[in-house]
Order: structure tokens, then sequence, then C-alpha cells
């Protein structure tokens, strides 16, 4: 059996925090959780240790000061014990069927499986049943902003194992498509099938004041040499494979 590990970085969430925690609770898998604290002042920390007591795969790390997303997420790759890790942030919701859609397609030796997701716009097919992608396919779409699947981690699991041998970090001095980095890292350094499930197993929820609302002219151009970064990775990835799709 599949064992996957739930990285949850938590920071100053308000009430944004209580329907997640019942989204987790609601699960109908069982997995390893770890909530991260990034030094919240709002009583987000507070709530995450109620919510681990008495669960023995349910953990909670507070730091003593902010240290920012990248970091927490780290704090994650470095104690889960999964054979599987998932980093879903602490602001959105799961379907019941989140961590069962992801053990189960670990189950076919995947390196990565990815399930639908509503945010600003949801899948044009959402049938539960997994799609096969090839390396580049996958890194094709985890490359291009606004495409289905996305470069984002938090609708992606990926083999712990793979990251570990690979030292693969979320890079702690972006605060900006971070996310896009690590994923797309990812899939160039580990060639296989992967695995899509288009079926919606999570909801993105906008906040007020969340990082995509309030980007400044330096982290659009941050992001714009992240994406270059990316760009010339991809490249690299079609010289290997042969532009094989």
């Amino acid at each position: 059996m599949i064992k996957l590990t739930l990285v949850v970085p938590t920071y100053n969430l308000s009430h944004y925090f209580n329907e997640t925690l019942q989204t987790i609770a609601n699960q109908t898998e069982d997995f390893e959780l770890w909530l991260v604290d990034d030094h919240s002042t709002d009583g987000t920390a507070e709530k995450a240790a109620e919510f681990v007591k008495g669960i023995p795969m349910f953990h909670v790390e507070q730091f003593d000061h902010h240290h920012g997303v990248s970091a927490a997420r780290n704090f994650g790759i470095d104690h889960a014990t999964g054979d599987a890790v998932a980093f879903v942030d602490g602001d959105d919701r799961l379907h019941p069927d989140f961590a069962k859609t992801i053990i189960t397609g670990f189950q076919k030796e995947t390196p990565a499986v990815t399930v639908g997701y509503q945010w600003w716009h949801t899948p044009m097919e959402q049938q539960d049943h997994y799609e096969t992608f090839s390396q580049q396919m996958m890194f094709r779409q985890a490359s291009l902003r606004g495409s289905e699947i996305g470069g984002y981690v938090w609708n992606k699991a990926f083999s712990l194992p793979a990251i570990r041998q690979q030292q693969l970090r979320f890079d702690e001095s972006l605060t900006i498509a971070e996310d896009y980095l690590f994923t797309t890292t990812y899939i160039a350094h580990n060639p296989g099938i992967y695995l899509y499930d288009p079926a919606i197993r999570y909801t993105k929820i906008n906040r007020p004041n969340s990082t995509l609302r309030s980007r400044s002219a330096a982290e659009r151009r941050v992001e714009d040499q992240v994406f270059d970064r990316i760009y010339r990775m991809g490249a690299q990835l079609a010289k290997v494979t042969g532009g094989a799709s």
C-alpha cells in the first residue's frame, strides 16, 4: 500500500483554515500529515496544534520566526515518511477523495499524480479516470502558464524517494513562481509515465491578500527570470528525449 504524506504550510490563515482542516479530516484514505506553521500570530498555529492531537499520523511544527512557504515545504520534505508527498495550501479545499486518487495513482508506478482543480477555470472533462502523459508532455503542461495541469504543486503529488535522490528543494530565495520551478525541475529529472485525473479533487481559494493579488513589478521581473530558466530546462529536455511527445 502506498503511504502518502500531506505537507500543509500555514501562516495567518484566519477563518479560511477551519474549512481546510475539515476537508483534511473528511479524507476517505489514511495518510501522514505535517502542518508546518510559519510563525502565525492570529491563532492559526493554535488551531493546527489542536487538530493533530490524538492522531499518531498527524504532526505539527511551529517555526519561531517567519521563513516563508518554501522553508515550510522543505521542512515537510525533510520530515515526511511517505512514498509520495503532496503540498496543500492551508487555505484551500480538498475533495474527500483527494488522498485516495493520489494513492491509487501511485500504485501504477508513476513519477507523479496530478488531479483536476477548480480555480479560475475547471477541466473541460471531469470524468474520474487517469490519463497518461509522457515526461515531455507533462513538462510542457507544467511550464505553460494557464494550462489545465499547470506547474502548481498543490494539485500534484510527487515520489518522495525521487525528490530526495535528486536533492530537490524549494528555492527559499523566491517569493513567486517557486512552485513552477520545483515542479518542472522534478519532471525534467524523472522520466516515466505521468498520471492525470481531471476529476476535481482540489479547490483553490482566492484570498484578498494572497501573493497573486499583490505582486509587485519587481516580483513580476523575478517571475519572468524563473520562467526563462524553465524554458531553457525544457529545451535541454527536448534534446535528451528527442522531442518525444
